[in-house]
């Protein structure tokens, strides 16, 4: 490195540096032990494609959704890029990737222990070759250098597993979820069973065999409860949070260590990049103030609520389609209230319960559960099961009671019939049991 006098030396050298084969750099990297973590190779595919993702010819083909997930962009892991390029069949601009890695490399030689000889090697290889710059699907990149990157501890897909919020998740959808979960073989579901819920406290919680087997005896609703005591929010319907958490447990990243980046970024990036992201963000803003019923988390919220209980879990559709009853006929009776311009105090009325579900417009909590404290969501989803018992309890009264109407009902009819035939065929003019002839 001391043939550079300044990183703005390295970086030129970088792009001299593009015409050696990815085979060659492949070989170099094995021969001197460069391992990068998966977190760098998000970073930098994600800069690769920057420019065509945000093109204006491949942006203005985008539905609203997705220019609404693609403000989480720079937080994006693996799989939403990796999907952009195969749905969008964006071109992977393998010269560029090849730029911005041994720029990166070049900024962090100290932490990777390279040593001048490595450049030299570059440099070398770079004289091998002419101007001519290789050309490569990403999918075929990938296959081929996927040994010399690795994924860290405690990170999931490029991402930390602590960054995994409400923030980054909202550029997700469920069926993306799922797929992340498939690609590192596992199947998420949407539901969960009461086994598999304390499975996932126990390893959250390093409960012993005891502590465990006392949890066996308490009910789904207070296993949900005793985790938010301790401060984990998780249920036996998966909502986003639950699905990472749910991957983390399948993993076992449990009470693992986390490993730190502490790599340095400081390499240059084409600013017309930022400018488009600029003007993305600010078309975007006006539109949410002046339209906020447009915005697109609406459907994929709803869809954390709604949706998935009756399209994904067809098996128990019963209790879903309770549920969904129950927050239509929420969400139909909300729009009212806004009409009656609220003549009275909503504090003195009711309880907190009723203040939850009437102060606000239930379309829009089911829109974006995020503007819910928790302590409203615990009191939303312990109302919703109180709702779906008391329905279950009637059911089942109405049931009995048309089984003992119908039993009774048809031992009566029998019992007329078997008369009448007696009566008639068996004993004429007399009735069975010895029962008196009124006529």
């Amino acid at each position: 490195m001391s043939k550079f006098k300044s990183k703005e030396e390295y970086f030129s050298f970088s792009k001299r540096l593009v015409v050696i084969p990815t085979e060659d750099i492949k070989k170099l990297f094995l021969k001197y032990k460069v391992k990068l973590p998966l977190f760098i190779h998000a970073f930098l595919l994600r800069e690769t494609i920057r420019p065509q993702v945000f093109e204006d010819k491949i942006y203005n083909t985008y539905t609203d959704e997705l220019k609404y997930r693609l403000r989480g962009y720079d937080n994006f892991s693996l799989y939403p890029l990796e999907k952009l390029i195969e749905k969008y069949n964006l071109d992977f601009e393998l010269s560029r990737y090849k730029e911005l890695l041994f720029n990166i490399i070049f900024v962090n030689m100290d932490k990777l222990s390279l040593k001048n000889s490595f450049i030299n090697e570059l440099e070398q290889l770079q004289h091998n070759y002419t101007v001519d710059l290789e050309v490569m699907k990403y999918s075929e990149f990938y296959e081929l250098t996927k040994d010399f990157f690795y994924e860290a501890k405690g990170y999931l897909d490029g991402v930390k597993i602590t960054d995994w919020n409400e923030e980054l998740l909202s550029s997700y959808t469920l069926g993306d979820l799922k797929a992340l979960g498939k690609k590192y073989g596992i199947t998420v579901p949407r539901r969960i069973n009461k086994s598999k819920l304390i499975e996932i406290l126990t390893a959250k919680f390093q409960l012993t065999e005891d502590e465990s087997e006392l949890l066996s005896k308490k009910s789904v609703l207070d296993l949900e409860i005793y985790a938010k005591e301790k401060g984990f929010k998780i249920s036996i319907d998966l909502k986003k949070k639950d699905m990472i958490e749910f991957i983390q447990f399948a993993l076992d990243m449990y009470h693992k260590p986390v490993e730190e980046d502490n790599f340095s970024y400081d390499i240059p990036l084409e600013s017309r990049e930022e400018e488009v992201v600029g003007d993305i963000e600010t078309e975007e803003m006006p539109k949410e103030e002046k339209e906020p019923e447009k915005v697109i988390p609406v459907e994929e919220e709803v869809e954390d609520v709604v949706k998935p209980y009756v399209e994904e879990e067809p098996e128990e559709e019963p209790q879903e389609e309770i549920k969904e009853e129950v927050k239509e006929e929420v969400k139909e009776e909300a729009p009212q209230k806004e009409v009656e311009e609220e003549p009275i105090s909503l504090p003195e009325e009711k309880p907190e319960e009723k203040a939850i579900v009437e102060e606000k417009p239930q379309e829009e909590i089911l829109k974006d559960e995020s503007i819910l404290s928790e302590e409203e969501k615990e009191l939303l989803d312990e109302k919703i099961n109180q709702i779906i018992k008391k329905f279950y309890k009637k059911r089942r009264r109405r049931r009995i009671i048309w089984f003992i109407v119908i039993v009774f009902i048809l031992a009566l009819v029998g019992f007329v019939g078997y008369s009448y035939y007696y009566y008639t065929v068996l004993n004429p003019g007399n009735l069975p049991f010895n029962l008196p002839v009124f006529w």
